[in-house]
């Protein structure tokens, strides 16, 4: 507490921090320009809010949909995160004659992230609103806002037209109705300000920023009741970096809760086998693959062909040839193990029986295959590559009509044959000896993701029911990984990360990494990154753009042009 000095009283920073209140719970929604801290919607407000965004869910998870009216690929992405001000109190005095209270000090905080990002991009530096007053509770609207350009993108929410004024949640709020107020003046990397007003009971200090957590001081408490929050402990914070609230339209929060539930599914071995990969340890790695083998009687080729090698680098040539004999039943043939990996195999005295076998299963496995499917798969692959054929390939209108031409009719044959696993088609292996984790037909699926039809809900519907069976392996599929939101750029055979991001995903570094790395052929989990064109029009100014806005982490690869082979 401060000391009595002829009616003026004085108060040091402590005092403020151990009356600090809603912590982490309010943004600031100003003014001047915005409805909501993401989008603006046209309508100023009359008074600048703190809003109470705990439960905002991200803009696709209010059921906002987004569908080119130019037939052009186009996908939503959003990603938010929340900055943190830092306070700093230089001096403070209350006359107790006449309440008033007299506040100087400093506001810092991390400008060089966006609060909102759909473009990555470094945020413009802004104003720090201070407020000195009464709060009143109200609640406030968050509206869709002018999100995209509607003239070439249609926006429904539950399948209903929408507008900029449509309502998409309702959050808790105050604003003060009588206050004192000051704001900062921009473009500094320390703001400071000066403040003054009178002071009651229920008076609070509140900062706003639209990037960041406001900072909120029970004036009233400190003054009139000093006594409340004496022995508060005052905890600092350390680490001013922002924090994610969504990426990829996904909340962070549901992220952390999926990684922390404890049900063991086919993917936690295969991604606990993967990850011993990673390092080497492909003993381990083997135990895991042994585990999914005794939990589950059908596994997908790629966990296989994983599995094998793993087996014969850990030099369990029995165990090799257990996992091997899998392989027959997806109609993969003998000359898939003339890979260099399988010497040792092919030496060993048990090769002949079991290659005899092998055989004998393959050919078994292959009469029990649905034909018919196969074929009208390979008639919808034909019909979809003669629009899109690199030599001939049609504009985006003819694009966007074929694709929900042969999307329809894979519903029709999905719902007709049933789904193609690689138990009822085969797996696709290329030059005797490399197995391709994915089969043809999946092409029309990411074509489909990306040209959006009106009938994608439907085959949605499909490939979810038939990944719950673990016949169609969604989880892992490419057309869930497509670079979107990621902070890794490969450009000119080296690894970039972009400064906009927190920190440095080790483990996706090892992921990409491993990819470049790789001499016995696992399939894997390869990470999330963008290539960039090495041979762009102006490649100075891209190199540019990498020097500052982008960390160099390793060299790859002098390949540049590894992602065509």
């Amino acid at each position: 507490m401060g000391q009595n000095q002829s009616k003026v009283i004085i108060y040091k920073e402590n005092d403020f921090e151990k009356n600090k209140v809603f912590n982490e719970v309010y943004s600031f929604w100003g003014r001047e320009d915005r409805q909501n801290w993401f989008s603006s919607t046209g309508n100023s407000l009359k008074e600048a809010y703190f809003v109470d965004t705990r439960n905002y869910k991200g803009i696709s998870n209010y059921g906002v949909t987004f569908r080119s009216r130019t037939f052009k690929n186009f996908h939503f992405i959003e990603s938010l995160s929340m900055c943190f001000l830092k306070v700093e109190i230089s001096k403070c005095t209350f006359t107790s004659k006449d309440s008033i209270i007299d506040i100087e000090g400093f506001i810092s905080g991390n400008w060089d992230w966006g609060n909102n990002q759909f473009i990555k991009r470094k945020i413009e530096k802004s104003t720090i609103d201070v407020f000195l007053g009464e709060k009143t509770d109200t609640i406030r609207i968050c509206y869709l806002g002018k999100t995209v350009n509607r003239d070439s993108v249609e926006v429904k929410l539950n399948n209903r037209e929408t507008n900029v004024f449509t309502v998409l949640d309702t959050f808790p709020a105050f604003y003060f109705k009588r206050y004192s107020h000051y704001k900062t003046i921009p473009d500094k990397k320390r703001f400071s300000f000066k403040i003054r007003g009178k002071v009651n009971k229920h008076t609070l200090l509140a900062f706003g920023s639209h990037t960041s957590y406001s900072e909120i001081f029970d004036l009233g408490s400190m003054i009139y009741s000093p006594e409340k929050n004496l022995k508060k402990k005052i905890i600092r914070r350390e680490n001013y970096d922002c924090i994610p609230i969504i990426t990829s339209n996904k909340l962070v929060a549901d992220i952390k809760k999926e990684g922390e539930k404890q049900e063991i599914t086919y993917y936690t071995y295969t991604k606990n086998a993967e990850n011993y990969v990673l390092s080497r340890q492909f003993g381990k790695a083997k135990e895991q693959y042994n585990l999914l083998g005794q939990n589950y009687p059908v596994l997908f080729s790629r966990d296989i062909h994983n599995a094998i090698r793993c087996a014969v680098l850990s030099r369990d040539l029995k165990r090799a040839f257990w996992w091997s004999e899998k392989l027959a039943h997806k109609g993969i043939d003998l000359p898939y193990f003339n890979a260099k990996i399988f010497e040792g195999m092919r030496k060993n005295h048990e090769w002949k029986s079991f290659s005899s076998k092998y055989d004998s299963i393959c050919k078994a496995t292959k009469d029990t295959w649905n034909l018919q499917l196969k074929k009208e798969l390979n008639d919808l692959l034909e019909e979809d590559q003669a629009d899109y054929g690199l030599e001939n390939r049609k504009n985006s209108k003819v694009l966007y009509e074929t694709t929900e031409r042969v999307t329809g009719k894979l519903i029709d044959l999905l719902k007709r044959e049933g789904f193609p696993s690689e138990e009822r088609i085969g797996s696709l292996v290329i030059r005797d000896t490399v197995l391709i984790s994915f089969p043809d037909f999946n092409v029309l699926i990411l074509h489909a993701i990306q040209q959006v039809p009106k009938n994608l809900a439907v085959l949605n519907e499909l490939l979810d029911k038939n990944a719950e069976r673990l016949l169609y392996d969604q989880k892992r599929s490419f057309n869930n990984t497509l670079g979107y939101d990621s902070c890794f750029r490969i450009y000119k055979g080296n690894l970039y990360n972009s400064k906009l991001c927190i920190g440095k995903n080790d483990l996706e570094v090892r992921k990409i990494s491993f990819k470049f790395n790789n001499p016995n052929n696992f399939i894997m989990d390869y990470g999330n990154y963008v290539i960039e064109a090495h041979d762009s029009k102006d490649q100075k100014l891209v190199d540019e753009d990498y020097k500052k806005n982008y960390n160099l982490i390793m060299k790859l690869t002098d390949d540049w042009e590894f992602y065509e082979k």
